[in-house]
């Protein structure tokens, strides 16, 4: 299901911002955008609302974002903090709008992927390397790259499993009726240190030949594609043999007689994203265990993963509950990395629910404008 990065939306709040007379701030969902008086937006107007982190396309439409590589930031204005860009019905595409209407595709708005334009580096690498003519034409194109990146790259060993989910959570500002529902209910949730790495997969699968059982096969994946051992220089090769995680895998899915286990967690070090942490090499901690259907939450997972060396995500609360708003929330997210000393990225909140796995992540501001996200 492909995720809602511009979407139609109701106006909830307006409010003035100090000593601003041409700005105001308006409230979509959970979030906080400034706007132009000028667009004489009310509450109850129906708007367009882009989500952070978005790619916007290269049209006229957008072209007051070129600046900014058309993409939408977490920017300061007037000592206010805006997430998000409203666009008013009356400049988007003529047509019929619902509240709640998924309007990605329609603006050809894509998510921004650092991860992913890592991955599109590997194919352009290949445009220098090739002697084939043609194959160094077509590779000109994104399409085609996408296409060798998946079934060719001598790095990447196809697409990335279908059975399993990948890593993204939703910012609490896009879910305020769950986490309204949440607040009141008093749900314990646990929180972590939010990093900014790189997020890896691994897993064990048994296979089958004939009906019986043949093999563990052991996988390593980047966000969007499974990678070869032979991918030189790989974080996620370097982490997955000095973790020892397949034999760690193959350890827990015979303890616990399953069939399928999935590690996931964040690589931070040398060459990611800008080494905030100031790594030597590579470290990796662990946000995700499932074993066949079974999801754990924080503190289980801790216990199961300790004895193998594996640490996981940072924890800071152990069973709490959530804010009273969701302001509080975003505010409850500054403060300092617990292992250096810079601004943490944020937080995630997770909490088992009758097995069912509900977690979000809030970021802090102060990350998103230091770091000009």
């Amino acid at each position: 299901m492909s995720r809602k990065l511009a979407s139609i939306q109701k106006i909830v709040d307006i409010q003035p911002i100090k000593d601003a007379d041409k700005i105001e701030l308006a409230t979509v969902l959970g979030w906080h955008v400034v706007v132009s008086k000028s667009e004489n937006l009310k509450i109850g107007d129906l708007v367009c609302y882009i989500e952070v982190d978005s790619q916007c396309p290269e049209t006229p439409m957008f072209e007051f974002l070129k600046d900014r590589k058309y993409r939408v930031k977490t920017i300061k204005l007037r000592g206010q903090v805006s997430q998000g860009l409203i666009v008013p019905l009356s400049a988007m595409p003529e047509g019929k709008y619902k509240e709640g209407q998924d309007v990605t595709d329609l603006l050809g708005i894509t998510k921004y992927d650092p991860q992913a334009e890592a991955e599109e580096k590997l194919a352009q690498e290949n445009i220098r390397k090739s002697k084939n003519p043609i194959h160094k034409f077509l590779m000109r194109y994104g399409w085609y790259r996408k296409f060798y990146n998946k079934y060719f790259n001598k790095n990447s060993k196809g697409k990335f499993p279908s059975w399993i989910s990948k890593t993204d959570e939703d910012r609490i500002q896009t879910m305020p009726e769950l986490f309204e529902k949440a607040s009141k209910a008093q749900t314990l949730f646990w929180s972590t240190e939010k990093l900014d790495g790189q997020s890896a997969t691994y897993f064990v699968e048994k296979t089958k030949k004939f009906g019986v059982f043949s093999k563990y096969e052991f996988g390593v994946c980047s966000r969007n594609l499974r990678l070869n051992n032979s991918a030189s220089g790989s974080s996620y090769w370097t982490i997955a043999r000095d973790k020892k995680i397949e034999e760690t895998l193959i350890d827990l899915l015979k303890y616990y007689k399953a069939n399928r286990i999935v590690l996931q967690g964040e690589i931070i070090g040398t060459g990611i994203q800008g080494n905030k942490y100031h790594i030597n090499g590579y470290d990796f901690y662990a946000f995700n265990l499932k074993i066949d259907n079974c999801i754990y939450d924080t503190g289980t997972m801790e216990r199961i993963l300790s004895p193998y060396d594996i640490e996981t995500v940072p924890i800071i609360d152990d069973y709490v509950p959530l804010k009273e708003t969701i302001d509080e929330m975003v505010e409850d997210a500054k403060g300092k990395s617990l292992i250096y000393d810079t601004l943490r990225e944020g937080k995630v909140w997770r909490t088992l629910d009758g097995g069912n796995l509900i977690s979000f992540k809030v970021i802090n501001p102060d990350f998103l404008l230091k770091n000009k996200e």
